[in-house]
């Protein structure tokens, strides 16, 4: 009898093994993470534009969408994605996801932008700002060279509102929420990017400015400037090209004070205002002011030009009242 119940127990004792002990030969089915993303660069391009997304558990990445559109996957350094914005991606705002065998991510938002109808051949240049230092929700002139179709204007990253943009002068305002100091202003065009420092002013201590190139109305077609009026501003002269002087600042020498230079261009066959700039410099009080000409019509019978202050950093118009010039000129209100 004891016998038998040494054998049972021993039985016993073999099932409890059998069942709790090692699994030889299984293995725990392995455990994939859902891919997570963190952060998009840039956020905003055009088709074709390389794109680069961070974040975790995508090292084994199986496709990149723009909301349904696939993308190819240039690289993963299994923290970050290198693709492109691919043709047919939707024109406005997309959500970019990755997909692994751990399932679907979360979405980043991420702007596709038309391609601009007008685009310079060489990459864009830049030379000034006016002014060199400002309040952030101020504006400021850009200049440079093959400006035209800019993308984007930046601020240490942060995107800036544009307002006008030409070949050679981009209108923007300062972003809000960027700290005093010097930043680096970047513009990006369909032919690559340009970089120049700036210095931040900070806050404005007034709040924003109550004016900026918002106003600006990009004359039409058959608009033709004439420096050479009275304008509120000054007594301009055009002398050589495109230059001018104010013939109220002549010391009795023909030596002018104030000097300045514009140039003004519509591509008919483009439909597109590709130069207008004017600039002027008190030598001797250092002030520079430079904008741009404004008209609603082709014929107006105030010409008006949208200057900023190199010293204040404000915006303020000044005009030639043709009409009062001329009671007989024919013209439109």
């Amino acid at each position: 009898m004891k016998q038998l119940i040494r054998i049972n127990q021993l039985y016993l004792l073999l099932l409890i093994i059998l069942f709790t002990g090692p699994q030889c030969g299984k293995s725990k089915k392995e455990v994939i993470p859902v891919p997570s993303l963190s952060s998009v660069s840039p956020v905003k391009g055009i088709v074709g534009d390389p794109v680069t997304v961070s974040g975790q558990n995508i090292g084994n990445a199986d496709k990149i969408t723009f909301n349904s559109t696939a993308s190819t996957i240039v690289g993963n350094t299994g923290t970050a994605i290198t693709t492109v914005v691919p043709a047919g991606a939707t024109i406005g705002m997309n959500k970019i996801a990755v997909y692994t065998s751990g399932g679907k991510s979360n979405e980043l938002q991420f702007e596709v932008i038309e391609e601009p109808d007008n685009v310079d051949p060489l990459p864009p240049t830049l030379s000034k700002i006016i002014p060199a230092a400002n309040f952030t929700e101020y504006p400021v002139l850009i200049y440079g060279d093959n400006l035209s179709g800019a993308i984007s204007v930046t601020f240490n990253d942060k995107d800036a509102v544009v307002y006008t943009n030409n070949k050679k002068v981009i209108t923007v305002t300062v972003p809000k929420d960027l700290p005093a100091g010097t930043v680096t202003v970047k513009v990006a065009t369909v032919k690559g990017t340009s970089t120049l420092n700036f210095q931040v002013s900070g806050p404005p201590p007034s709040g924003p400015a109550s004016v900026n190139f918002s106003i600006i109305n990009i004359p039409p077609p058959n608009y033709v400037p004439t420096i050479s009026n009275n304008w509120s501003c000054g007594l301009f002269s055009q002398t050589d090209g495109n230059n001018f002087v104010d013939l109220n600042t002549d010391d009795g020498t023909f030596n002018y004070d104030v000097t300045g230079t514009f140039e003004y261009h519509f591509d008919k066959d483009k439909d597109y205002n590709d130069l207008n700039y004017v600039e002027f410099t008190n030598k001797t009080t250092g002030e520079t002011f430079a904008g741009q000409f404004s008209a609603t019509t082709a014929n107006p019978c105030v010409l008006k030009m949208v200057l900023i202050s190199s010293k204040t950093g404000t915006v303020s118009t000044c005009t030639f009242d043709r009409k009062a010039n001329n009671p007989d000129e024919q013209c439109d209100p």
